[in-house]
């Protein structure tokens, strides 16, 4: 199995979002000045006129922020995921050359998604994360229990974003020609400190332990997809 962090749909995606925050900042910069001087230089004395110099400045200043959030962005963008690949590592274990994992996947249309793995069985979307503590899964909610031992909702919904990719992804390939491809879920928990209950969950759960039976209950349970399909889908989420 090929464990793969495809860079280039990263620092193709850093390189759009400093172009968008680029253009956003001057655009904005450009409106503040022209504002201003229209303030010390008016070309008509009239209400109107004095409403747009100051939308102008408002505008312009909203342009400006927006554009210095947009370059942070692309600037910070994960270059890896240490999670996935770790997960990756465990996939390598048991899954042949005939399977792809793609770590760290960031592309327009998709969005980020931790991991995908495709192979004969389909597409397998990844949701990784390293919490703590008790998570308890009922269908599509989480909750969890704090230090005074009390049940409360989870702040964070790894179900829902795992759909979210799916979802996301599923779009993607179809606008490709790809929709014959079938496109699963899992969340992985990797933290040893980690106690996780489940009934009936929308999106199968697994710890690092018990990644291979999950999948081969799942997702490994049949072979649905011809080689240039797959090889057609690895491609389209490295290069499309």
């Amino acid at each position: 199995m090929q464990n793969i962090n495809p860079s280039r749909n990263i620092d193709r995606r850093g390189r759009y979002y400093l172009f968008i925050g680029g253009v956003a900042f001057f655009g904005g910069a450009i409106a503040i000045t022209l504002g201003i001087l229209f303030f010390f230089f008016p070309l008509w004395d009239t209400l109107i006129f004095d409403a747009l110099r100051v939308l102008m400045i408002i505008v312009g200043i909203i342009a400006v922020l927006a554009g210095i959030g947009v370059i942070i962005r692309a600037l910070t963008l994960q270059k890896d995921n240490l999670l996935a690949y770790a997960v990756g590592e465990a996939l390598g274990q048991f899954l042949d050359n005939r399977y792809t994992y793609l770590r760290n996947v960031s592309k327009r249309g998709v969005g980020y998604i931790d991991a995908v793995l495709v192979g004969p069985p389909g597409a397998l979307v990844f949701r990784i994360v390293d919490y703590q503590g008790t998570w308890i899964n009922e269908r599509a909610e989480w909750r969890t229990i704090n230090a005074k031992g009390q049940l409360r909702g989870a702040g964070t919904n790894p179900t829902r974003e795992c759909v979210r990719d799916v979802l996301a992804l599923r779009k993607f390939l179809a606008k490709r020609g790809l929709s014959q491809v079938p496109v699963y879920a899992l969340i992985v928990f990797t933290s040893e400190f980690v106690k996780l209950s489940a009934e009936g969950p929308a999106v199968p759960i697994c710890e690092i332990p018990t990644l291979f039976p999950i999948l081969r209950r799942e997702y490994l349970a049949d072979e649905r997809v011809a080689p240039p399909a797959v090889r057609a889908a690895v491609d389209a989420i490295i290069d499309g």
